[in-house]
């Protein structure tokens, strides 16, 4: 039974059975000590344990369009490499010649029909089999006949290639469990990647991670924020299901009852209420009002912006959803599922207290467009855009103001977790998917280690 003072959206929407509460996996409290965010020997458990049996997102299936196309990623000490074959089915494989362990592809993207290695020009195609190279015969069999690039298991879905490092992993869908049909429904496949940023940040992945888990920082760290969701605790929904995978949901386009001038509707929402041709004189004296009104006059209009919501709740035309995939990875999805942010930590290969943080912004472009008007950039995108891929340390660019509050923070939450001073986290209750993030970590370590 929930609480009566609640305004989460399962109270809200309660014909909606998508952000219905269901029950939550029973999972321990983890004491979260400093060392879990510096021991070399804990971050090596992770490795052996977490990161290769975890499915984790590669790039989008869009950077491999035509056979040949191909993109590189990295996870800890391995680099991978995926590529369209002839048949049109996107492969991943580690990205080293089976000769003499040499980096096989060092570009980060690109076009060919087989891959060359710069060491002694071994030659490999598209499907990973070896098809020629120097002085066959001075082998002792040819290996022409046998050898070929390791692959990593590989699934395309919701506009993302995945892969997972566990060659008897389940399935990504498996491994998804609920996460998958939550995915599926904003029609994710024709999504673009606008925007691609990669920081080095002085933290360990975790840290970051942990950010995304709660709404409890939101008044502190981003109390803009105040003038779209209303982040109080009565009022955020927290879901966590089997696996370690964990959603929120915040009612949006309603301010919060913190939020001041209260009598006042906030810049932010009078451009989106002008967009949809809403009297914003009307909204002042009641901005809880704005939230329903909104999501009818967006289906009213829906034909008219040559969009179609025939598959979206109306929570999902107006609130915020951020989907934690565990380990390490949140979708941040904007209302009509028109924008999506990837916000994802990866370890770094050898020091706990490092990470790499990638930051994407995805677009959908409506069906049958070429084109599509980024309000939040000011600027117009196009299909064939080319984004660069910006990759720099901590500190030296900016990626967007609300992230940049978020990563910014993070350096100090690494200091601390090297101080005497600091015994362990005291959680709140907003803050239980903290504990159920290392819950589960800690999980996959002893499930590993038996």
């Amino acid at each position: 039974m929930l609480n009566d003072s609640l305004r989460i959206p399962a109270v809200v929407y309660p014909n909606d059975p998508s952000v219905q509460k269901v029950a939550e996996p029973d999972f321990a409290e983890v004491k979260v000590t400093g060392d879990r965010y510096t021991s070399k020997d804990f971050m090596q458990k992770e490795w052996q344990h977490v990161w290769k049996k975890v499915w984790m997102i590669a790039g989008m299936a869009h950077d491999c369009e035509e056979p040949g196309d191909y993109f590189t990623c990295d996870l800890g000490k391995e680099n991978l490499v995926f590529v369209k074959n002839e048949q049109g089915d996107i492969q991943g494989f580690y990205n080293v010649c089976q000769h003499r362990g040499a980096k096989l592809v060092l570009n980060d993207k690109g076009q060919m029909n087989q891959f060359s290695c710069l060491y002694h020009g071994w030659i490999y195609n598209t499907d990973g089999q070896l098809v020629d190279l120097q002085d066959p015969e001075d082998f002792n069999c040819d290996p022409k006949n046998n050898v070929h690039l390791r692959k990593v298991k590989t699934e395309v879905f919701s506009g993302f290639v995945w892969y997972c490092l566990d060659d008897e992993s389940p399935s990504l869908e498996e491994f998804l469990g609920p996460m998958h049909e939550q995915l599926m429904s904003w029609q994710l496949n024709d999504s673009l990647r606008v925007e691609h940023f990669t920081v080095g940040l002085p933290c360990n992945w975790k840290v970051i991670i942990d950010n995304f888990q709660e709404g409890y920082h939101i008044p502190t760290l981003h109390p803009q924020l105040l003038e779209t969701v209303d982040e109080r605790k009565e009022a955020v929904q927290y879901d966590m299901y089997p696996g370690g995978h964990s959603r929120m949901i915040l009612l949006g386009c309603n301010p919060s009852p913190n939020y001041q001038p209260s009598d006042e509707v906030p810049p932010s929402l009078v451009s989106i209420l002008e967009k949809w041709s809403m009297n914003v004189d009307d909204y002042h004296s009641d901005l809880q009002s704005i939230r329903p009104a909104l999501q009818k006059q967006k289906r009213k209009l829906s034909k008219d912006f040559k969009k179609d919501f025939s598959h979206l709740t109306d929570s999902q035309l107006t609130d915020n959803y951020l989907y934690d995939l565990f380990p390490s990875c949140a979708l941040s999805v904007y209302p009509e599922g028109e924008y999506v942010w990837l916000l994802r930590s990866r370890p770094d290969p050898k020091d706990p207290e490092k990470c790499i943080f990638d930051y994407w912004t995805i677009a959908k472009f409506p069906k049958g467009q070429n084109e599509l008007y980024w309000e939040h950039m000011d600027m117009t995108l196009t299909r064939d855009s080319e984004v660069e891929h910006k990759k720099f340390k901590f500190g030296e660019q900016s990626i967007s103001y609300g992230i940049d509050q978020d990563i910014g923070i993070c350096e100090y939450v690494q200091q601390g977790m090297n101080s005497a001073g600091f015994d362990s986290a005291i959680l709140c209750n907003q803050e239980r998917r903290v504990h159920f993030l290392h819950f589960n970590i800690d999980d996959y370590i002893l499930r590993g280690e038996q």
